[in-house]
This record gives structure tokens, C-alpha cells and sequence, in this order.
């Protein structure tokens, strides 16, 4: 049985650590997907998004929020270079939403960034700088939590440098370009693309009329550019073939010009240049006095900034039907999330007052049990006192009972002893008159005995009452010996002859020791000395 049971337990590891594997596998064949269609995003644009769509469905899946932003990311990249520019949008802001979701603030400021770009295209100039100051806020909290982490942080310095060039504020935008040299370690690692900065730089001068530090930027620009798959490739050849315009080099502004064409044409970089490309061909040809070719780029100019204004026109009804439809979907979302946390929250207090009721059942059983404990031991207790009060009683009675039994022999005795002596006084006094000669020996005997009358009697007394004398001098120890036995015959009720006999003296001296005795005692008149020494 237990080796069946061993069995039956390696099966579900084996299972449990195959399914646990088989989803590793998965996870770890996407993110390779995911790293190959981004590498081939430029060169296979179509190709890539096709894999990013299949990956970023099982990121979903398995909520691998990091990969599914990046999925999308890339995925948006592709159709801005495509001039698709609503699924554009709708990749980055579903991107921007699980960023936030998840808290992911470098994913967040890029989104925003993305954004801003995309709403550029469209020259809706608030919602561009509502982005880049978003992303740029973002990115500084990004910085100061982390100075390793300038990446959003130059990409905001960046694109906020672009767009202030555009709308003519030189002085400003070259401050964002220097802002984007955040500090010497940024440099020294090469974190900035330096050759897009010389690009914007140069173009900046080239608008100040600066043409030869333009021209210095711009080349070196180039050199960097000519080995790279960049897509600002397109606008450097622009902005040389600005500069060649200017310096009057009209041969090498054709040359930039054709060039920034090729490279929307071959590789689909910055295609909403090729209208201003076309534009500045048509008339470099026509100062060339070359018409037929003028007239071509010109009509070429015109049609494609025809298609990319229907683009943008079609485009810009998408986003705002996008942008309204993700914040309805953010708004459902949110309310759902709330409904959610309100019933969490709605649990937890359920939970936690089950908690305490539980606790307070607890707690009063543990009280109860006490109570019950401490009744149960008082009342054992109580039954035990009472038990011990009655043996006490029983014991004192059958004690007191014992005493007053004794005392009653002892005072018979005591009697029968003086109805002893009478009779003895009686003969004596016969024998007296009858036969002088006998009398004094038998008086003589007579008296030793009355004195051993007292010591028999006094030792009986001490066996029944063995703590009365020594309360009686406890209390009163000014007493002598000779009044402390007549308080021990007071005791035992014997009047004053009896008391004169047993003590071998006259009655008229125990009257005198009486007296003498309640002044010892501190008693008054109203008090009875029998009384007062029973007590003791």
C-alpha cells in the first residue's frame, strides 16, 4: 500500500513539473518571438507585427503585463511608419493603460512620449505638450527615485526640444537639448544618441542662419547616421538639403534631397516628409529652369500631401472615436475595478467582523470556562467550609461536651470529697469529747489530707480547663496563685463554703479574696464575677 501510494505521488510531481515546464517553454518561445520581430521590426515591418500580434495575444493570456507592453509598443511603431496612424494610437493607448495598471512608470512616461508624437502628426499642439510635460513628470520622479534610470527622462528633454523648434522657439528648444545631457556619467556611458541631438542642433542653427556650426552638427550627424537603421536618417538628408539650399550648393541640396526620398521609398522612413522632399525638388528644378521635372516632383508633391491630408483627415475622426472609446473602455474598466473593490473590501469587513465574532465566542468561552472553574471551586470551597465549620462545631461540641461531662465529675467529686470532710469533723469532734488521746493524731492527719484535697482537686481541674490559667494570667497577671484558685472554683459554680473547705480556710476569707479579686478584674458593681470568669 505505501509503495502504490509513492507511486501514485511521483506521478503528480512528474505531472505537476511537466505542466510547470511546458509553461515555461511557452513563455520563454514568445519572448524570443518577441526579441526577433522587434530586431526585425524596421526590415520585416510586416512580418514583425504579425508576430508581435501572436505574442502579445499569450502575453495577455497569461498576464505577462511587461512583454505585452512591449509587444504593443513596437506593434505601434510599426504602423506610425506605415502612416497608419488610428491603429497607432490604439496600440499606445492600450499600452499606456496596462502601464498604469500595473504601475510601470518608465512604460508610462514612453507611452505618453508616443503619444505626444502621434497627436504631432496632427498639429493638435495641447494634447502634444499635455503629454510631454506628463511623460516629463513622470520621468523625474523616475530620476530622482533612480539616477541610473535617464532614458524617459532624455526622451521627454528630447521630444519637448523637437517640438519647441517646430513652433519657432530656438532659445528654448536648445535649453531641452542641453537638459538632455543630464549629467557626466550620461556622457561618459553614451546613453544619449548624440547624433540626433547634433541633428536638431544643426537644424536649430540652420533656422538661426548659423550655417556653419549647422553645417558641423549635421555632418557629423550623418557620419553616425549612415550606419544605423534610424529613421531620422530621412530628416537629416531634409535638413542637409535645407542647408545646401541656403549656401546656395544647389547640385549636393538635389543629392540630400533624392537621398531622404530613397529612404521613404526603400525603407518607409518618416513617409510624411515625402511631400516637403517632392516639394524641394520641384523647385530646385524649376530654378534649374528644368520644367518637365519640376512639374513631375511638384504634381508628386501635391498628391502625396493630398493622400497624407485624406490620411490625417480619415485618421484624425479614428482618434477621436478611439480616444472616446478608450476612455469609455478606462471608465467601464474603472468601474468594474471599483465594483471589485468595493466587494473585496466589502468582504474583507465581513471576514473581519466574523473575525471578531469569532474571537469574542472564543473568548467568552474561555470566560465562561473560567467562571464556571471559580463557581465550581468556590462552591467546592464553600462545601469544604462548611464541612470543616461543622467538624469544628461537632469537635467543639463534642469537646465542650467532654469538659462539662469532667467538669460535672470533678464538681461531684469536689462535693463528695466535702461531704467527706464533713463527716470526718463530725467524727473528729466525737472522738474530741470520747478519746482525747486519739484526737490529735487523727487531726493531724486530718489537716495533711484537707491540703492534699486541694492538689488532687486542682490537678483534675487543669486536665479539664488546660488553657484557663494561662489565659487568666494572660490577661489579668497581676492575679496571685491563691486568687487564681479561687477564680477555678468560681468557674465551676461552688459557693463559699464549699470554696473555704475545699481550700482548708474560713468564709469570711473568701468573701475578703472575692472582693479583692473583682477590683483586680476592673469589674463593677452591675457585674457578676461568675459570669466574667466563665468566659475565660
Amino acid at each position: 500500500m505505501l509503495k502504490i501510494f509513492s507511486v501514485f505521488l511521483l506521478i503528480i510531481n512528474f505531472a505537476f513539473s511537466s505542466s510547470i515546464q511546458t509553461k515555461s517553454d511557452s513563455t520563454l518561445y514568445y519572448i524570443q518571438h518577441l526579441k526577433k520581430a522587434i530586431h526585425q521590426n524596421k526590415s520585416l515591418p510586416n512580418k514583425s507585427y504579425s508576430v508581435l500580434s501572436k505574442s502579445l495575444e499569450f502575453f495577455k493570456k497569461e498576464r505577462d503585463t511587461i512583454n505585452a507592453i512591449e509587444a504593443l509598443h513596437y506593434m505601434a511603431d510599426i504602423q506610425f511608419q506605415k502612416s497608419k496612424y488610428s491603429l497607432s494610437f490604439d496600440h499606445t493607448w492600450e499600452a499606456l493603460y496596462l502601464a498604469k495598471r500595473a504601475n510601470k512608470k518608465i512604460a508610462t512616461a514612453i507611452m505618453h512620449i508616443k503619444l505626444a508624437k502621434l497627436y504631432d502628426v496632427f498639429s493638435m499642439n495641447n494634447e502634444v505638450f499635455y503629454h510631454l510635460k506628463k511623460s516629463l513628470k513622470i520621468a523625474k520622479d523616475i530620476y530622482f527615485e533612480n539616477e541610473k534610470e535617464v532614458g524617459p527622462l532624455i526622451g521627454s528633454y528630447m521630444n519637448l526640444a523637437v517640438k519647441e523648434r517646430n513652433s519657432g522657439n530656438y532659445s528654448v528648444a536648445l535649453k531641452y537639448l542641453d537638459s538632455c545631457l543630464v549629467n557626466e556619467t550620461v556622457i561618459e556611458n553614451k546613453q544619449v544618441e548624440m547624433p540626433f541631438i547634433d541633428a536638431e542642433r544643426g537644424y536649430i542653427m540652420l533656422k538661426l542662419g548659423n550655417y556653419k556650426e549647422s553645417d558641423k552638427f549635421l555632418q557629423l550627424s550623418d557620419k553616425y547616421a549612415r550606419t544605423k537603421e534610424v529613421d531620422y536618417r530621412t530628416n537629416l538628408s531634409l535638413y542637409l538639403g535645407e542647408l545646401k539650399v541656403k549656401q546656395k550648393q544647389e547640385d549636393s541640396a538635389i543629392y540630400y534631397f533624392k537621398r531622404g526620398l530613397n529612404l521613404v521609398n526603400t525603407k518607409d522612413y518618416r513617409p510624411d516628409l515625402k511631400p516637403k522632399l517632392l516639394y524641394n525638388l520641384s523647385e530646385l528644378y524649376f530654378k534649374k529652369r528644368n520644367t518637365i521635372k519640376a512639374y513631375r516632383y511638384l504634381d508628386e508633391s501635391r498628391i502625396a500631401a493630398d493622400s497624407m491630408l485624406q490620411l490625417k483627415n480619415q485618421t484624425n475622426g479614428e482618434l477621436f472615436e478611439i480616444k472616446d472609446g478608450y476612455l469609455k473602455s478606462i471608465y467601464k474598466k474603472n468601474e468594474q475595478l471599483a465594483r471589485q473593490e468595493l466587494e473585496i473590501a466589502e468582504n474583507k469587513q465581513v471576514q473581519f467582523k466574523l473575525k471578531i465574532i469569532v474571537v469574542m465566542a472564543l473568548l467568552l468561552l474561555v470566560i465562561l470556562s473560567i467562571v464556571y472553574k471559580m463557581r465550581l471551586k468556590l462552591k467546592r470551597t464553600l462545601i469544604e467550609k462548611k464541612e470543616t465549620e461543622l467538624q469544628a462545631k461537632l469537635q467543639e461540641e463534642q469537646t465542650n461536651a467532654k469538659i462539662e461531662v469532667k467538669s460535672k465529675e470533678l464538681t461531684s467529686y469536689a462535693l463528695q470529697l466535702i461531704d467527706k470532710e464533713k463527716d470526718i469533723e463530725e467524727l473528729l469532734e466525737v472522738l474530741k469529747n470520747e478519746a482525747p488521746k486519739s484526737f490529735k493524731s487523727l487531726s493531724y492527719k486530718y489537716t495533711k489530707g484537707s491540703k492534699d484535697l486541694w492538689d488532687t482537686f486542682n490537678l483534675r481541674f487543669t486536665e479539664v480547663n488546660s488553657m484557663f490559667y494561662e489565659r487568666l494570667k494572660e490577661k489579668h497577671p497581676d492575679l496571685s496563685v491563691t486568687e487564681r484558685k479561687h477564680c477555678a472554683l468560681i468557674k465551676l459554680n461552688f459557693g463559699t463554703k464549699e470554696m473555704a473547705k475545699i481550700l482548708n480556710i474560713e468564709p469570711h476569707s473568701v468573701h475578703i479574696s472575692r472582693s479583692r479579686i473583682r477590683k483586680k478584674l476592673g469589674l463593677v458593681r452591675s457585674d457578676k464575677l461568675e459570669n466574667y470568669i466563665s468566659k475565660f
